[in-house]
């Protein structure tokens, strides 16, 4: 298939408004979709459908599933972008309702007030997000998609279009959780830093506090659970996402059978990267002070259940033919949805956030939040 009947077959769903969606695994060249061949809003309960899966922050409110089953299946391999569309320059533009002297005010003394609920409290961390609008001309947001598959070759990047949620792209740097069989994979990210083009960053204890209190919880949990076995634990290591740098630490390890995905998703959902610890106390006190639906944004998407056929030694060797034999092993793959944003008739909203901890300083926490958002401002900027 070329790129041109690939991207013509999504316009026709677009215009169509019908279900889609279109994505690229990190650091892989093979760009995927699945064009839902009705209006339907379907979804996974017990996380055993086959399908794309998108999740919002509060599971109350239901996630949303493209099954594989009732949908055309497409493969763009070998996805290069056009020179025009190779690195967009970085910078802010437009008008934004929350970089103004309000907005930042806003979230200062949001930051202020957390500060001091962890240090009269139990609360360890708490995780703080802001939306920024940016109003920008008509554009096809495919081609936004575009460019972001280009600018962002190492992260998790995708367009989502559904009646029931809207328009989201994103370039995600955070797995959720990775299975293959009863083997998964998931990490621990926080810490934020711009990128310098110096591989050698250092870090403040602040930063690797956080980092601590995100590995230490997942752990914990996981432990807890005694649905899993054989834990790995990487050392923490600086990980690169767009213009920013990470603190990561690497987790795997065995489930004890396929019936435990649903309760490990729940158990990681959410990460402490993305709410806080103690979790249901982060949880309390972003529903109570952060003053807006996350929606989807620290939610979680991606691959869910798909199947794919493996190869194993038979055991009967009497002709070549039985050396091998086909079998079917499942597999997932979801991101946590960041870096994204949500499109509305010409405005984008941006969403962004950041870790709070008794070290926080507001002013530093504010302007680590403007620093994420060019992840989605870099490609907002050329439509301005």
């Amino acid at each position: 298939m070329t790129k041109k009947d690939f991207f013509d077959k999504l316009n026709d769903h677009l215009n169509a408004h019908l279900p889609f969606v279109v994505y690229r695994k990190p650091g892989e060249q093979t760009v995927k979709a699945l064009l839902q061949k009705n209006a339907a809003a379907y979804s996974s309960t017990e996380m055993k459908e086959n399908g794309f899966l998108f999740s919002p922050f509060d599971l109350s409110k239901g996630n949303l599933l493209i099954p594989v089953d009732n949908s055309e299946v497409l493969e763009l391999k070998d996805f290069e972008a056009d020179d025009k569309r190779r690195g967009p320059a970085m910078g802010q533009g437009g008008n934004s309702e929350n970089t103004n002297s309000e907005g930042k005010q806003r979230h200062l003394q949001l930051v202020e007030k957390a500060i001091i609920r962890i240090r009269e409290s139990d609360l360890n961390k708490v995780v703080l997000s802001r939306r920024e609008r940016v109003d920008f001309q008509d554009v096809n947001p495919l081609e936004m998609f575009k460019d972001l598959l280009s600018a962002y070759p190492d992260a998790f990047v995708y367009c989502w279009n559904h009646p029931e949620s809207g328009i989201w792209l994103g370039a995600s740097p955070e797995v959720l959780i990775k299975t293959e069989g009863l083997l998964f994979k998931t990490m621990a990210l926080a810490g934020t830093q711009n990128f310098t083009g110096n591989p050698d960053v250092k870090w403040g204890e602040k930063e690797k506090l956080e980092q601590k209190f995100v590995t230490d919880a997942i752990l914990e949990n996981l432990n807890d659970l005694r649905l899993t076995e054989e834990l790995n634990i990487s050392e923490t290591y600086t990980s690169r996402a767009g213009g920013v740098v990470h603190l990561r630490t690497d987790i795997s390890g065995k489930m004890g059978s396929p019936e435990n995905l649903e309760t490990l998703i729940n158990t990681l959902h959410p990460t402490p990267a993305v709410c806080g610890f103690p979790r249901e106390k982060a949880r309390d006190f972003i529903v109570k002070e952060e003053g807006y639906d996350r929606e989807y944004y620290t939610g979680f998407l991606g691959e869910l259940n798909f199947q794919e056929q493996v190869l194993r030694p038979g055991g009967n060797r009497r002709n070549i033919e039985n050396l091998a034999y086909k079998t079917v092993r499942k597999r997932s793959a979801l991101y946590v949805n960041l870096r994204c944003m949500k499109l509305e008739i010409n405005q984008a909203l941006i969403f962004v956030g950041g870790g709070i901890t008794e070290d926080s300083v507001p002013e530093n926490e504010f302007l680590e939040t403007v620093n994420k958002a060019q992840t989605m401002r870099k490609v907002l900027r050329k439509y301005i």
